[in-house]
């Protein structure tokens, strides 16, 4: 919508709820194959942005677009 791609996905899981709750890191997180999977997407993130990405030009929204875009009432 403002020209923009995504870098990463993060899904609404209960393991990032969780690990905010605890105040500790997915990173410091007991195993599991949700948390794994999260800790891989932050991992993958990190190795996009250091590797760097083409600058893109960006439109911007206007307030009532992006709530409306975000789903907000």
């Amino acid at each position: 919508a403002v020209g923009l791609r995504r870098l990463a996905h993060f899904p609404d899981l209960d393991e990032i709820r969780r690990s905010r709750l605890k105040k500790c890191t997915l990173f410091e997180m007991e195993p599991s194959p949700a948390v794994e999977a999260v800790q891989q997407e932050y991992l993958r993130l990190a190795a996009v942005l250091w590797a760097g990405t083409a600058p893109l030009a960006a439109t911007p929204m206007r307030d009532r677009d992006l709530f409306d875009f975000l789903g907000f009432e």
